[in-house]
């Protein structure tokens, strides 16, 4: 008979030869020769389809034509049998084939070929029951008789019960009394732990029961332990006794404060022997772990359970001081969730307010931010048992992305410099996340020929490129207010590089640009600049609006702003102002460098000319909110946006709310973002006072409303700006908006001349 592997082969070779070349067919078996060996394929496709036909044609009346389909089953899984590397199924297969063929032989009158078969059979597998083969009468029959011949039974007896045994090397299934072996020598070894090892020699009969009684000698006391986690080294009395492996028994039922953990964290159980009755002391060691340490009392020889050994991690604490509880916690780029913080009187009173962060000993980074309001971060040394205090104070972050280009060397040098330059700033926290950028940067199609192809006139982006992707999956990845990319024009040999910046969601979706020069120093100078300040959303103000008139020795004041405090300090138009707190002013300029010096609410003294002769006033400093221009050219209005989030959201800065939205919406208006703009400036609250408020934030609304077209809108918002007579524009001692807003209703064909 063929080798079943064999005819696979030829039958591929048969249907290659009529369809293809030799040489086609030729590479397609050594393929299959190489890819599904014989010994990897005990039971395929092929193998089961060739028994199912054999045992339709056993079941019919023609059970003499099964046998050449079972042959090849039986010789293709028979030496695999003999040497043990059999699955389950293989095994299932070959016992029916081996059982069918016998009785497809018998019905051939093949009767002594039929007897070789059972034979094989009852050799492999002395314990085989053919019941459910629906074997034919004589089939079952002549099984029975040579199960007679060539097996008898072992009948034990072992105490303890729990003994361990083995035939031949084989163990046999706990509690079992009686075991099928064929006739002849063998030999049965029983153990356990804490008892004598007992070996003995039988001899088996066909046909026959034989007794064999087995009794093991207690010789110590035995210890079963498990562990959390796996891997763990047990040392009693200091000496080691071996090393956690394995997972739980499938009946074992974790109690206790085992019931919290994954069963799968657990060891199998290890089983200590050798042990007499006394006091020892149980140790457990894994590293990164608190050693386990504890006395084991033994009263007698016994088995003891241990139970389930839970080991603690070696940690300690970062404490988290004024952390506001919507804040975000990363350790080391990971977002984590601090435990809360402690009630009072369960700690001292330093540590109650402050969430805490549970860790293993090493150096983290340690990042939070909270929606706008800025980033804290920093490295800490974290020590088993010790605990590390972190005050949080939020800080507008400046993300580093990194730069894109194959001239390695023009790379590291703008690297280099741009984080010089960013971790001097002050104001800002500096993040690099250079290595974490890299996989988003490739997802959003951020690569350095896309954005080379971005680059248009002006300063921001033009449309082709998706920046609202990038910055949308930057903002949700990474902590950062703005994000600095740089690109190098070339990537052979790079002479400039642009600088993109632009702000986290929800700013606008606009990258700004800059352009500067590996060769140059000071190429970063135009962004340090914008960098290197904090924005004002205030600065002191008088309420007098000074001129040189060429005549008069000292500035005139040309206008007394009403309600504000030089009216109040009894500032009229026409005087001259003479000094201020003691120091002689000449110019305009001269006085306004003057009171640049003195904050909001602090008293200055006046000295006035007038007509009635010269006098002192005390004047109480004002403060004139301050708002960007949306056409400022030198300005970045990413870090305009990035410094007004972080202003609305920090709750120590004193900002209101309707200042920082109406700066946001300059930034808006400057990207063009006309429908942003809009929606900004229609919810924003601005009051109706003297100076910057309501009447600025209705004005730009019409200069909004007029952009996408709502002529309608932009003429209502114009009128209500001009409800505000003493409006201006950007501070309070700026442009009157009157003359400005006639301008606009002028141009949208309304007469009204207030």
């Amino acid at each position: 008979m063929r080798n079943f592997v064999e005819d696979v082969c030829l039958d591929v070779l048969r249907v290659g030869l009529s369809v293809v070349s030799n040489s086609y067919v030729l590479v397609l078996l050594s393929i299959f020769l190489a890819v599904v060996p014989a010994e990897a394929q005990q039971v395929n496709e092929r193998m089961r389809s060739t028994f199912a036909r054999a045992e339709m044609l056993y079941r019919t009346a023609e059970p003499d034509q099964a046998i050449e389909p079972l042959t090849d089953v039986i010789e293709a899984l028979l030496s695999n049998a003999m040497s043990g590397d059999i699955d389950d199924e293989g095994q299932a297969l070959l016992v029916r084939s081996l059982a069918y063929r016998a009785d497809a032989l018998i019905f051939a009158g093949e009767r002594d070929v039929a007897e070789s078969d059972l034979e094989q059979l009852l050799t492999l597998y002395p314990r085989v029951s053919i019941e459910g083969f629906r074997l034919s009468d004589v089939g079952a029959d002549r099984f029975q008789r040579a199960e007679a011949r060539l097996v008898g039974t072992l009948t034990l007896s072992a105490a303890p019960l729990s003994a361990r045994i083995f035939v031949d090397g084989e163990q046999l299934p706990e509690g079992i009394t009686s075991y099928d072996l064929l006739a002849g020598t063998h030999f049965i070894e029983a153990s356990l732990p804490g008892f004598t090892r007992q070996v003995q020699e039988v001899e088996i009969r066909a046909d026959r029961s034989t007794e064999a009684e087995i009794v093991l000698e207690r010789i110590s006391a035995v210890v079963r332990l498990m562990t959390r986690p796996v891997g763990a080294t047990v040392l009693i009395d200091g000496k080691v006794v071996g090393e956690t492996s394995g997972m739980p028994p499938r009946d074992w039922v974790p109690t206790g404060d085992a019931v919290r953990y994954p069963r799968g964290e657990f060891s199998s159980v290890m089983e200590v022997e050798g042990l007499m009755p006394g006091q020892h002391e149980v140790e457990v060691i894994l590293d990164g772990y608190r050693t386990f340490s504890a006395p084991l009392t033994i009263p007698d020889l016994a088995d003891y359970q241990v139970g389930s050994i839970i080991m603690t991690a070696n940690l300690g604490l970062v404490l988290l001081r004024d952390l506001a509880s919507d804040s975000e916690v990363w350790v080391d780029g990971r977002r984590t969730q601090p435990e809360a913080p402690l009630r009072s009187g369960d700690e001292e009173t330093l540590n109650s307010n402050a969430y805490r962060l549970s860790l293993e000993p090493g150096e983290y980074r340690i990042t939070v931010s909270r929606a706008d309001a800025g980033v804290f971060e920093e490295m800490v040394t974290v020590a088993d048992r010790r605990s590390v205090a972190l005050s949080v104070r939020l800080r507008p972050a400046l993300t580093f992305l990194g730069v894109l280009g194959s001239d390695r060397l023009g790379a590291e040098t703008l690297e280099t410099t741009l984080r010089g330059s960013f971790t001097e700033l002050n104001y800002w926290a500096f993040l690099d996340r250079t290595d974490d950028a890299e996989g988003i940067l490739q997802r959003t199609g951020a690569t350095e020929d896309r954005l080379r192809a971005a680059v248009g006139e002006g300063t921001t982006s033009p449309s082709p490129f998706d920046w609202q992707r990038l910055q949308t999956t930057v903002s949700r990845e990474l902590p950062g207010s703005i994000f600095v990319l740089g690109v190098l024009d070339d990537s052979e040999l790079a002479a400039d590089a642009d600088l993109w910046i632009w702000p986290s969601a929800p700013g606008p979706a606009v990258a700004e640009r800059v352009r500067v020069s590996l060769a140059d120093g000071d190429m970063l100078e135009a962004l340090s600049t914008n960098l290197s300040g904090t924005m004002t959303f205030q600065r002191s103000w008088t309420g007098i609006d000074l001129i040189d008139s060429g005549i008069a020795m000292s500035p005139v004041v040309a206008a007394v702003v009403r309600n504000g405090p030089a009216a109040e300090a009894g500032v009229r138009t026409g005087d001259q102002l003479v000094t201020v707190a003691g120091n002689k002013v000449a110019t305009a300029e001269g006085a306004g460098n003057w009171f640049a010096t003195f904050p909001p609410s602090s008293m200055v003294a006046l000295g006035m000319a007038g007509p009635n002769g010269e006098r002192t006033v005390e004047l109480r400093m004002g403060a004139t909110p301050t708002v960007v221009n949306p056409s400022e050219g030198d300005r970045f209005y990413s870090v305009v946006w990035a410094m007004s989030a972080a202003a609305a959201g920090q709750r120590d800065v004193a900002v209101p709310a309707w200042l920082v939205e109406l700066n946001q919406a300059a930034v808006f208006m400057h990207v063009s973002d006309w429908e942003a703009a809009v929606r900004m400036l229609t919810n924003l609250q601005a009051p109706e006072v003297t100076g910057v408020g309501y009447g600025l934030a209705q004005y730009w609304l019409g200069v909004a409303l007029s952009e996408i077209g709502d002529l309608d809108g932009a003429r209502a918002a114009f009128e209500r700006s001009l409800s505000q007579p003493d409006a201006r524009y950007l501070t309070n001692d700026g442009l009157f908006l009157a003359p400005m807003v006639r301008a606009r209703l002028i141009a949208l064909g309304s007469t009204n001349n207030r």
